[in-house]
């Protein structure tokens, strides 16, 4: 059980879905709004109410009896938590006076109701049937939709891609739809990805152009291949349930936590500190993503998080943000992936980060550049994985290069620093701004990739970490 005693800045942000909700909060908090303020004598719940637009005010508590807080409004607003419950936070940390009052009795009652559910959830729970001949026909249909793939990628390559136009992509458009029918999302994200690079080829495409969707057919035709034989297999052993495997996400399956339980792909009492954090807009896919990197301070393994909004819904959805400081998080669970497996967690306590626990980061990095390009090597072979590959490196200095580059090095290896452009591209111009002792005696944490065109491969520098905090670059 905690107290509002755990109310900081940082959880008032991390709890907001997106900025704009904590900058009405500040409003509302700045302009007096709250007609009451009240707390509990155990300061468990902070309560009050606030003027808002409606007749009456609204009332709104943030309720800290749980594992994780509880918010509360009477506002209509379909945002949670509401500007009001963030604006109750904000007027405890601005030291402003709470009376101390009875538990209001509708809390009280849905206190009781949550511990009920709580008990009821911890009771061990019968194995959920799964219905082994529905996962068979799915995988059956999943064959069809794999020929009809197959077939867009022979079809493109039989024209050939300088002769994609703008009718051609109306026409495999049309069959990357088609594929929405099979349970396949991953492939038709490839396909939809080669459809718009193709429609805006125009008579003289460039090579980066023909690179880049070359590149997306190699990736399809690939995913097809695994993924056939992946199904086949699954079809002739008769173990069609779930397994850890990436093609199962890439396939459509949606992992649900009992079975990341069942598939032993959770952990109990990780400790993980945030690396990087960015915030990649999707314009053919209308999506937005908050990716986030984060260090397994235990095992040094480096993990994503990844929260995907659509832009048409975004504004009604929760936006993360940069996290600074320790997570301790009771279960965390992990998606079957290559070297930066996405993760999740319900909930986590989050402590400050002193300078013991960023030594304790930086005694994870790695001390081989040779050694980190041979594992991002091995990682990017698979055409299924992300481009790129997080790596946590030392370096005794960074130099720049100019030409929006620079140069890490450690002992006698070295590796140029660039951005990644296509998600990334301003990583690399931040080094000239950052003060030159933190360029010296540090760890790096970055996406390594391989550039076709000067075939080799390149650092994009997310973040730098010392004993005394992390720099993060973007």
């Amino acid at each position: 059980m905690s107290t509002a005693s755990i109310i900081t800045m940082e959880l008032v942000r991390s709890s907001a879905p997106n900025e704009a909700a904590v900058a009405n909060a500040r409003k509302i908090s700045s302009r007096g709004e709250f007609i009451s303020l009240n707390k509990t004598a155990d300061e468990t719940l902070i309560f009050g109410e606030c003027q808002g637009s409606g007749k009456n005010p609204y009332s709104t508590s943030a309720d800290f009896s749980g594992a994780a807080p509880v918010f509360r409004c009477s506002c209509p607003s379909r945002q949670f938590p509401c500007k009001h419950a963030l604006a109750l936070m904000m007027e405890w940390l601005s030291g402003k006076p709470f009376q101390t009052a009875e538990l209001p009795a509708d809390i009280a009652e849905k206190r009781a109701k949550a511990a009920k559910r709580a008990e009821k959830a911890a009771e061990p729970a019968a194995p959920a049937k799964q219905n082994k001949a529905a996962a068979a026909k799915k995988l059956k249909k999943q064959l069809e939709g794999l020929d009809l793939a197959e077939s867009f990628v022979k079809d493109m390559l039989s024209r050939g891609v300088y002769s994609a136009n703008s009718a051609a992509a109306e026409q495999y458009r049309g069959l990357a739809k088609q594929l929405g029918d099979y349970w396949l999302p991953g492939l038709q994200e490839i396909m939809n990805r080669i459809v718009d690079s193709v429609q805006y080829l125009n008579g003289d495409p460039s090579d980066k152009s023909m690179r880049y969707i070359t590149s997306l057919l190699i990736r399809l035709a690939a995913a097809v291949k695994k993924s056939r034989q992946y199904i086949s297999s699954k079809l002739e052993s008769g173990d069609v349930l779930p397994e850890d495997n990436i093609l199962y996400e890439e396939l459509g399956g949606v992992w649900k936590l009992s079975q990341l339980r069942e598939a032993g792909l959770c952990q109990e009492h990780a400790v993980l500190m945030q690396l990087a954090f960015s915030e990649i807009s999707s314009y053919d896919l209308k999506t937005d993503i908050d990716l986030g990197f984060w260090l397994d301070i235990d095992s040094g393994r480096i993990y994503t998080t990844k929260n995907i909004r659509p832009q048409k819904a975004a504004k009604y959805l929760k936006q993360e943000d940069s996290a600074n400081g320790i997570f301790h998080i009771p279960v965390l669970c992990r998606y079957p992936g290559g070297l930066n497996p996405r993760v999740r967690w319900e909930s986590a306590e989050i402590s400050n980060a002193d300078s013991i626990a960023y030594g304790m980061m930086y005694d994870k990095a790695g001390t081989s550049i040779s050694e980190a390009v041979k594992t991002a090597k091995n990682d990017l072979k698979n055409t299924l994985s992300e481009p790129y590959a997080g790596v946590f490196l030392r370096f005794d200095e960074i130099q720049l290069a100019g030409k929006r580059r620079a140069v890490l090095k450690l002992g006698g290896e070295s590796i140029t620093l660039q951005a990644y452009y296509r998600q990334f591209p301003n990583c690399c111009d931040v080094l000239s701004f950052v003060d030159s002792r933190r360029l010296k005696n540090g760890a790096l944490f970055g996406l390594m990739y391989y550039a076709p065109e000067e075939r080799r491969m390149f650092l994009c520098p997310m973040s730098i970490v010392h004993a005394d905090g992390i720099t993060k670059l973007c």
